[in-house]
């Protein structure tokens, strides 16, 4: 038997609230919303004020819930916005302002990586998250972003924006590079490359001596001292090593 039935019955009412303004033809005021969910659950009283809640938590569930002026020009009605077809729009899985919370985290955590490839498709995301997004719901996430400070994370690749890429074939495709490594003097090292490694902040090569023995440790190497990369023909076995084992 559930033990808080209160949460029960916030859950009915607001699924049903969804409901009711997923079917209206025009906006509904307080009072006509308050009735139909009166009269749909038997609630015996129901206030202006827990209403105008269920209806902002909609909106933080990615519903696009409307508050717009009456014909009357005195009062505001509520209603789900219309797509681009006429319809009205109730997405079956709703950006919620958790996720977009947590995504705009991992974007600030991953910006050492800004101007890579790895960035490009951050922004290609963000883009699509916010083309989608309900007014109300983004103005919303403002208010969080001013709540969360995400720092010491500096751009620190851009200069190298397609390494990573380079990088990512080469692990892909089990094949030898060629590294030149910063240094005094420069360092040149043929390589087995096993993966990259973003540890925020900074993002790091993995990889193994391809011209030592075999039992020869790895390397960890931070990419912004990556001077080039030359794909050879040449490839290899990959090793089944975990991670977390070398790094550890």
């Amino acid at each position: 038997m559930p033990r808080n039935f209160a949460r029960h019955e916030q859950f009915l009412r607001i699924f049903t609230l969804l409901e009711i303004l997923s079917t209206a033809r025009q906006p509904l005021d307080d009072q006509s919303l308050i009735g139909s969910l009166k009269e749909r659950l038997g609630l015996t009283r129901l206030s202006p004020r827990t209403l105008r809640r269920d209806c902002d938590f909609l909106t933080s569930c990615g519903y696009a819930v409307d508050h717009v002026p009456l014909p009357d020009g005195r009062r505001f009605g509520w209603m789900l916005a219309k797509d681009a077809v006429g319809g009205r729009r109730i997405p079956a899985e709703p950006l919620t302002l958790l996720e977009l919370t947590a995504f705009a985290v991992c974007r600030e955590l991953l910006r050492p990586v800004e101007g890579t490839i790895l960035w490009t498709g951050i922004e290609s995301l963000r883009h699509k998250l916010e083309r989608d997004m309900p007014a109300l719901l983004g103005e919303r996430l403002e208010t969080v972003k001013r709540v969360l400070h995400v720092r010491g994370f500096d751009a620190r690749y851009a200069a190298r924006p397609r390494l990573i890429s380079t990088l990512s074939a080469a692990i892909t495709d089990a094949r030898e590079i060629d590294v030149e490594i910063d240094g005094q003097p420069l360092v040149r090292r043929r390589l087995h490359p096993h993966r990259i490694v973003i540890q925020p902040a900074t993002v790091s090569l993995l990889a193994f001596p391809a011209d030592g023995p075999a039992d020869e440790p790895h390397v960890l190497i931070d990419i912004a001292r990556i001077r080039g990369v030359t794909l050879l023909d040449s490839t290899f076995t990959p090793r089944d090593a975990d991670p977390e084992d070398l790094l550890a």
